[in-house]
């Protein structure tokens, strides 16, 4: 597996200084894990990666392994998963619209469901 460190931290603009001062670490040990010369230990992948704003296995080069107890939600995922953008937005536009019904909505723990209209940008 391949480390992306250096992708990931130049898609955000930061300098490996900048990574390295944020992580207290010298620059040249930040370089040497971006090389792959020198492994990384997980307190410092952790660290990197909120620096980053992203996850371990993102890091690391792995996509996140995603399982759903309910495989309608695991295909509804897969739908998402497929589609482009376009497609996308109507998918979450379409369940947005018919959540509106109160003959499909459970209503968990009160009004808890501020969450999804922060996350849906509403």
């Amino acid at each position: 597996m391949k480390l992306q460190m250096k992708r990931i931290r130049e898609s955000k603009g930061f300098s490996q200084q900048y990574v390295a001062d944020q992580i207290c670490v010298p620059v040249r040990r930040y370089g040497s894990w971006e090389r792959e010369e020198r492994k990384i230990n997980f307190e410092d992948a952790i660290r990197v990666a909120e620096v980053l704003g992203c996850t371990t296995d993102e890091l690391a080069g792995r996509k996140p392994i995603r399982s759903f107890a309910d495989p309608q939600q695991a295909a509804l995922n897969g739908y998402y998963e497929s589609m482009n953008e376009r497609g996308r937005a109507t998918l979450v536009e379409s369940a947005r619209l018919m959540s509106d019904g109160d003959s499909v909505r459970i209503e968990k723990d009160g009004a808890e469901h501020s969450g999804i209209q922060t996350a849906m940008g509403a």
